[in-house]
């Protein structure tokens, strides 16, 4: 599987500027000018950049974008440390997270945050690597020559990471599965939508996208009585009930 480098987040430029990592980036741009459209509301954050510039994160459906980048990154918007994200509670309607939990140290942790900043409503799109595809078991061979993504933290797969989503009252709405290679030769399928031969081999694949949206229960506040309200109480019923009785001697 993967080989992780140690620290709060890696630096993957150097596996990007393969040439097998620009054409995986070219699929993944096209899965996300399908998911960013479903984006709805006024402002929404990318963490990560992830090689795309601002014409990517453009086809969301929301009114503002800006992108959150790790460390010194002066490209991006906003400076991320890799631990906790520089927003205030419940000001963010989207979310996007190109590869960031491969990129940062404790991705469970990353989640809450992101829970946290989200509105009661917020939506939520990630992209992630597959643990168990055959393009994650290649990067840990020690053979390879050329670069490796080598993630901070061993990506989660899709079913661990609806557990994880649903524990923080998130509710996934769409899974895509895609890849190099997938199916056969290149491409995506929507898990649920598309053709049955592909359900098969779907677990195979290089990377899935995630959508999902919060669902945050309402709380209704119980407000507590004073111990001498209940006694008032019950002696205005007796007086008042009282002066109605008609006693016969």
């Amino acid at each position: 599987m993967f080989r992780f480098l140690p620290g709060k987040y890696t630096d993957s430029a150097e596996w990007l500027a393969t040439p097998r990592a620009r054409l995986f980036l070219q699929y993944e741009r096209r899965v996300l000018t399908q998911l960013l459209p479903n984006l709805t509301g006024y402002r929404c954050v990318q963490i990560g950049r992830w090689g795309y510039g601002h014409a990517t994160l453009a086809h969301a459906g929301t009114l503002c974008q800006w992108q959150l980048g790790f460390g010194v990154d002066t490209r991006a918007d906003i400076a991320f440390d890799g631990r906790h994200l520089p927003l205030a509670s419940a000001s963010v309607d989207a979310l996007v997270l190109t590869h960031a939990l491969e990129q940062v140290a404790e991705p469970h942790a990353l989640l809450r945050e992101c829970a946290r900043v989200l509105n009661a409503r917020g939506q939520l799109v990630i992209l992630a690597f597959n643990p168990l595809s055959l393009w994650a078991l290649r990067q840990g061979l020690p053979t390879r020559r050329a670069p490796r993504f080598r993630p901070c933290s061993a990506p989660p797969s899709a079913s661990r990471l609806y557990d994880w989503l649903r524990l923080l009252e998130f509710e996934p709405e769409r899974l895509v599965r895609y890849g190099l290679g997938f199916p056969f030769f290149g491409g995506y399928h929507r898990v649920g939508e598309d053709r049955r031969s592909a359900r098969c081999i779907a677990w195979c694949a290089q990377a899935y996208g995630l959508c999902a949206r919060r669902q945050v229960a309402p709380h209704t506040p119980i407000r507590k009585s004073l111990p001498g309200a209940r006694k008032r109480a019950a002696v205005g019923l007796a007086r008042q009930a009282s002066h109605r009785v008609k006693c016969r001697r």
